[in-house]
């Protein structure tokens, strides 16, 4: 099988859900999930890890919405379809590997709200 790391690390999926997970991590301190989902490595399980990472952050979601009297970021049904059908043809490890990687790195948004340049 011939992968091509740029199909998974490009995919508005895994951004989409790194994103998520990042917010996870930085606003609400879910360091539960990375865990979790670092240790993965069969496909059923990374169904079950997304499903718990979903459920507590639709809760996060909600929270920050209550506070902040605005609209908070979800990931889309498309997007879940989508992550899934990268963990079908590119396995779990791969497509693990590019979720955590989106969580850890800063968006080019992000550098300019913090005044750094690009």
């Amino acid at each position: 099988m011939s992968v091509s790391l740029s199909e998974v690390f490009e995919n508005d999926a895994i951004k989409a859900f790194g994103f998520a997970l990042r917010l996870a991590v930085r606003m609400n301190n879910d360091y539960a999930s990375m865990v979790e989902l670092e240790y993965v490595e069969e496909p059923r399980e990374f169904a079950e890890t997304i499903k718990k990472f979903l459920r507590r952050f639709e809760s996060q979601s909600r929270r920050y919405e209550r506070e902040k009297k605005r609209g908070g970021f979800r990931p889309s049904e498309s997007d879940l379809d989508a992550l899934m059908k990268l963990v079908d043809k590119h396995g779990v490890r791969l497509v693990r590997a590019a979720l955590i990687s989106h969580a850890l790195v800063r968006s080019p948004k992000e550098k300019i709200e913090e005044g750094e340049e690009q």
